[in-house]
């Protein structure tokens, strides 16, 4: 028996008599608790979990009825906690044990019915039932994965050996291609090879670089594509990944798998065909039908052409910046746009450089008179970034103490490349870590920053993980930014979001393909295709437009910029 899950005690198999019985237990808990029913299952079903359970086949077509019947339950809570991505630790983690044990309740009981033959005409009528066993024990671990990868954990040697050997045990008994209704008819047809498939090409998608959307929407695509492919024993020049059923370990590129009696060999020519079909039509500006109860915001083309070069025919060969080695090296960390506005900025204001220029009387009083309607002392402290201390002097001539050095987070350089760096660090303490972010950074004590986004996260242990980091610039310069068609910004906005009177954005150049472009990092709320800012950089002023979007995190993004014109100053608007 595969031993996935440890056991529980045995309890009450009453609603579990038969498979009527079973739908009005479900139906019962429904009325009676609602959403919270998914979990009186999976107590009903923890409770009669025993190693001397005797199963009937009574009792095993009351548990498929009852697992049929809460699935939506337990589908709602994993709609619930992919689309809150941002819920307090507590939560997620309770929430996330509940799907889990959901699946592992479900899963343990079915295992119960492995090793029954039909030597009597209970064990023909649990045979009978053995493809849709299979195929939901399938299910769940697929989804265990999921949730593995989704928090960028890896499954570990343990289960990838349970898992193929329940394939190979189905393979054995003639099961493995026989079509089922996974949860009922309203469903597609399946087969236990059809889940394992999806569960391998999931496994291919394990490298840290797919945020939760879309490892999540990778699955659901297994789920509608997994029958394009077909498992072979025989290799071939077409063969496009290969498993060995009797390894701990999932598949992985023919030339690095083995051959023998335990490989199995699929391609993946026809899957790779609709995705490159559905890429053109996404990009022509149609969604295609199958897709669009899955299609949401970061769902894209672009993502269906990464997914078509993961799981191409062959592998897809790129370029990438040799790395180099580190050892005993630091970095020191810092994040969110606030923050890097900040840090960019301050070795300027430092050396008492004013990014006013000459015009630092008119400025000053025009943009207060722009934002305010007036001057006062108050509302200037807020929109005027103070001035420089010199030798212990404010410019006023009053006495000031030096700012206090800040302590920055230090993570350690594993490697360094033209591209970017790897670096590792302690999980506690870092939980704000996500792919995608934009992070700050620079050799320990050093004075300037450069800016760089989190491309890959991996968990090396419990306590560890390690980040792939792309170097957007190392050049970045602190911008204001003032609306052309208004004569205010929001004067409720927090002070830290405000500098020279306008919003705090970072201005640099960035290199796509071979092209230098001009790029601007600025408040998500602030953007809209074309609309055009009055920006001020070290002192300089510029009309621009916004251009497309390059990156794009939970509260800012990066777009092209195109320049109007260059100002001598800036207009006033009264």
């Amino acid at each position: 028996m595969l031993d996935f899950f440890s056991r529980g005690g045995k309890g009450k198999p009453d609603p579990l008599a038969n498979a009527e019985s079973a739908k009005t237990h479900a139906e019962a808990l429904k009325q009676e608790f609602g959403s919270a029913a998914h979990d009186k299952a999976a107590e009903l079903l923890s409770a009669l979990n025993a190693p001397s359970l005797e199963l009937s086949a009574d009792m095993l077509e009351a548990v498929l009825t009852l697992n049929q019947e809460t699935q939506p339950l337990h589908d709602g809570l994993c709609v619930q906690y992919l689309m809150n991505a941002r819920m307090p630790k507590v939560l997620e983690s309770q929430l996330r044990g509940q799907i889990l044990n959901y699946g592992k309740q479900f899963t343990e009981f079915y295992q119960y019915a492995l090793p029954v033959v039909a030597d009597s005409p209970n064990g023909v009528k649990i045979v009978g039932l053995l493809p849709l066993v299979l195929a939901r024990i399938l299910y769940y671990l697929t989804e265990y994965a999921r949730w593995q990868y989704i928090r960028n954990f890896q499954p570990d040697e343990v289960f990838w050996l349970n898992v193929n050997q329940l394939y190979r045990l189905a393979e054995q008994r003639g099961l493995d291609s026989r079509p089922v209704f996974l949860f009922g008819e309203k469903s597609a047809a399946t087969t236990v090879q059809d889940q394992y498939l999806a569960l391998q090409m999931l496994a291919q998608l394990g490298n840290g670089n797919f945020s939760v959307k879309q490892i999540n929407f990778a699955y659901q695509l297994l789920g509608l594509l997994s029958n394009r492919m077909t498992l072979s024993k025989q290799s071939g020049p077409e063969a496009s990944f290969a498993v060995l059923l009797n390894e701990s370990r999932p598949a992985a590129r023919v030339d690095l798998v083995t051959a023998g009696e335990w490989a199995r060999y699929w391609n993946t020519a026809e899957l790779v065909e609709m995705l490159h079909n559905w890429a053109i039509m996404i990009e022509a500006g149609r969604v295609p039908t199958e897709l669009k109860r899955l299609i949401e915001p970061g769902i894209d083309a672009a993502l269906l052409r990464v997914l078509t070069r993961e799981w191409a025919v062959k592998p897809v060969l790129f370029a990438r910046a040799e790395r180099q080695a580190v050892s005993d090296r630091q970095v020191e960390v810092a994040h969110r746009l606030t923050m890097l506005h900040k840090l960019v900025r301050r070795p300027d204001e430092e050396l008492g450089q004013s990014p006013r220029g000459g015009d630092r009387d008119s400025y000053e009083d025009a943009a207060n008179i722009r934002i305010y309607g007036f001057v006062t002392s108050r509302k200037r402290d807020k929109s005027v970034t103070p001035q420089p201390a010199i030798s212990g002097l404010s410019l006023s001539g009053e006495t000031v103490e030096p700012a206090p050095t800040q302590d920055f987070p230090k993570w350690a350089l594993e490697n360094i490349s033209q591209s970017g760096l790897g670096v590792s660090l302690d999980v506690m303490g870092n939980e704000w870590v996500a792919l995608g972010g934009l992070i700050g950074y620079r050799d320990a004590g050093a004075d300037s920053w450069n800016l760089g986004i989190i491309r890959r996260i991996k968990r090396t242990s419990r306590e560890r993980i390690y980040l792939g980091i792309e170097t957007l610039t190392t050049r970045p310069l602190a911008a204001s930014l003032r609306p052309t068609d208004t004569r205010l910004i929001d004067p409720t906005l927090p002070p830290d979001q405000v500098w020279l009177a306008g919003h705090i954005s970072v201005f640099m150049p960035y290199r796509r393909g071979d092209k230098l472009i001009n790029a601007l990092i600025l408040p998500v709320s602030l953007y809209m295709l074309g609309k055009q800012f009055y920006m001020t950089a070290r002192g300089k002023h510029f009309q621009i437009a916004l251009g497309k979007v390059l990156e794009k995190g939970s509260d800012w993004c990066m777009v092209e910029v195109e320049l109007v014109q260059a100002l001598e100053k800036l207009p006033v608007v009264l």
